[in-house]
């Protein structure tokens, strides 16, 4: 009988190295679960479709690296929606990395959340909660307010705000991770943002290894 080919892995040594040349820190034990995070998420991808990152350093890169630039926008006081969470990320590295925080992960995907589960159980990362349902729909979910909202690659930005809008603590910020290629929105968004919320600071990065550029967009709301 053919053995299943090994699932690839991310070493720490490579992951702290990544992190500590991106400028970034977090605290000591947070690595070996970022590393535990990404070794689980390639294993289940297996059998349902999480990614379409398979290598390791692509996972180390694109999606922990790429989800820790994140902590540029520290402090977070309060509650953090991860709007659209997927695999987690960007909000199982938050929920790591920021041990005093308490991270909702929002997926529609009942498979996808199965995973969410099944990864704050492994890590025991107890500041997580995972939530199934759609923000879409008619009827409000009764998840409360947060003051912060993140999300990766989902709608434009002054698009999801107003999606958000009735989940913002008062004073909250929407921070929206977007890849190079949304142009023009910057020059519309004051119109098509909800009364009262305002752009704030818009932060570009380098991924290492030369894998892309990225910019995180801070919409501040009343």
């Amino acid at each position: 009988m053919k053995k299943s080919p090994e699932i690839p892995a991310i070493s720490t040594e490579f992951l702290d190295g990544l992190i500590a040349g991106a400028g970034l820190s977090v605290p000591p034990e947070a690595v070996g679960k970022l590393v535990a995070h990404a070794g689980e998420m390639l294993r289940w991808n297996r059998s349902i479709r999480l990614t379409a990152i398979t290598s390791p350093e692509k996972v180390a890169v694109k999606h922990i690296v790429d989800s820790l630039f994140l902590l540029a926008f520290c402090p977070f006081p309060g509650r953090i929606l991860d709007f659209g969470s997927g695999a987690g990320y960007p909000g199982i590295p938050l929920a790591i990395t920021l041990p005093g925080s308490h991270v909702v992960l929002l997926e529609s995907s009942a498979k996808k959340c199965a995973f969410l589960s099944h990864v704050r159980q492994r890590l025991s990362l107890f500041n997580a909660e995972v939530v199934q349902g759609r923000l879409e729909g008619k009827n409000p979910l009764s998840i409360g307010r947060f003051e912060h909202i993140v999300t990766r690659a989902t709608l434009p930005a002054a698009e999801a705000v107003g999606v958000l809008h009735p989940y913002f603590a008062p004073g909250g910020r929407f921070l929206g991770m977007e890849g190079p290629g949304r142009k023009g929105e910057a020059g519309r968004e004051e119109r098509l943002l909800p009364r009262g919320a305002v752009p704030g600071r818009t932060v570009g990065f380098d991924l290492p290894m030369g894998m892309g550029k990225r910019k995180i967009r801070e919409i501040l709301l009343p």
